[in-house]
């Protein structure tokens, strides 16, 4: 099967001469279409700062990263790299950040608003409401952003992430602010994106939503240092001491 994405060698530098440290250190990664990868380290292990290169937020100091074996996405400019996520990458934030002079019809609109065609404009016209009401979200369509609880405000983000139908999506610590219900209500959504195919990456402290992924990817140092496969049909609870098994192992 082709790559959807292929790091190798990554590195990315911060500071100068005897400051300097590497937050990416010669990190290499696969992912296929389809997957659901997540990613976990101890606080300051490098996860987020990894997800900002996938995601071009960041550039790397050395290494590629290639979507589709052929684009070096992270060595392009800043204008083609802006373009190239718009069309090929969704992001999700810990903090939802969505607008709050907007509606949620609005708020999941906008990717499109900023660079669709004519005709991605209007086929928004039914995807957004069919998008809510598949998500349990269509009572709150014409409602703004302080009008929901804070798991509402995520499936929302979650929404406008992959409004566009973007090959990637990218989550960063998605329930980390969240309860135990609104986190379990992100999952289900995440987990049914999955199931429909939206190949995903999740940075997480959470084991429970660690579990949910397909294989999960230990960072430490900036460096990938372990990663677990679950069993294809593998119960939850069997994930999970499989999970337990695998930090404890790691120094979790």
């Amino acid at each position: 099967m082709e790559k959807l994405l292929e790091i190798k060698h990554l590195v990315k530098k911060y500071g100068q001469g005897h400051l300097e440290s590497k937050a990416v250190d010669h990190l290499s990664l696969e992912v296929y279409p389809g997957e659901f990868v997540m990613i976990m380290g101890a606080s300051g292990s490098g996860k987020t700062s990894l997800l900002h290169l996938i995601a071009g937020i960041d550039v790397p100091d050395e290494g590629t990263i290639c979507y589709h074996q052929t684009t070096d996405f992270g060595h392009m400019g800043e204008t083609a790299r802006t373009l190239f996520r718009r069309k090929n990458i969704g992001i999700v934030f810990q903090q939802q950040c969505l607008i709050p002079d907007l509606t949620v019809y609005e708020n999941i609109m906008l990717p499109v608003m900023l660079g669709g065609s004519r005709a991605e404009k209007a086929a928004m016209k039914d995807r957004i409401p069919a998008l809510c009401q598949q998500f349990g979200l269509e009572e709150h369509i014409r409602k703004y952003p302080s009008q929901l609880s804070g798991g509402q405000q995520q499936r929302i983000a979650i929404l406008r992430a992959v409004v566009n139908k973007p090959p990637l999506l990218l989550c960063d610590e998605p329930t980390g602010s969240l309860n135990a219900a609104q986190s379990e209500a992100v999952m289900e959504l995440l987990t049914r994106l999955h199931q429909e195919g939206q190949t995903t990456i999740l940075v997480t402290h959470d084991r429970k939503v660690a579990a949910r992924g397909q294989r999960v990817v230990y960072i430490a140092d900036g460096q990938a240092v372990g990663h677990l496969t679950f069993g294809e049909d593998a119960p939850m609870e069997r994930r999970k001491r499989e999970l337990a098994d695998f930090l404890q192992q790691r120094g979790w």
